[in-house]
């Protein structure tokens, strides 16, 4: 009577704002289980990061292969430059089965903000270059805003021909 026992590895994914991450990286600053990755464009990489972070860029087409080999156990803290393409490779390394993934909340521009320290060989943020999934966000609730505002005139004037044509 043998019983099988399955084990299930609990996941921890988590947001977290960057003075809780600066506490997280200060804290595990000797250890290896601790790995900072950058989401953003090798440009946005090098014109800031923080110290000791690896560039993984999203955008690249070797993403997936690059999350497919790494340590699946360590504990992970990933950013970009506002925190939306880390949030998706967070929601990805959670898929491949990583246990312990934080996300920086405001990336790179709330870290700095916030007066918290980059990697000393970088000159920081440039807030007027926007990242490439910032400005899809920016423009699709443009063109949603048009279409709504569209949408309601059409209805509109729809309605006062439908209204004037009943009281004729």
């Amino acid at each position: 009577m043998y019983e099988s026992v399955i084990k299930t590895k609990v996941q921890l994914s988590k947001d977290i704002f960057p003075a809780e991450a600066w506490q997280l990286i200060s804290k595990n600053r000797q250890s290896d289980d601790l790995v900072i990755i950058d989401v953003s464009t090798p440009q946005e990489y090098k014109d800031l990061h923080l110290e000791k972070a690896i560039n993984i860029n999203l955008l690249s087409r070797f993403f997936k292969i690059r999350l497919e080999v790494m340590d699946k156990s360590k504990t992970y803290i990933v950013y970009c430059k506002v925190g939306g393409r880390s949030k998706i490779a967070q929601k990805l390394m959670q898929q491949f089965g990583f246990q312990t993934v934080y996300n920086i909340v405001g990336g790179t521009l709330l870290w700095e903000e916030e007066g918290l320290p980059f990697a000393s060989d970088t000159d920081g943020v440039n807030k007027f270059s926007f990242c490439p999934f910032f400005i899809s966000i920016v423009t699709y609730k443009k063109i949603k805003k048009i279409l709504h505002s569209l949408l309601s005139h059409i209805i509109q004037h729809k309605g006062v021909a439908v209204s004037s044509g009943q009281e004729s």
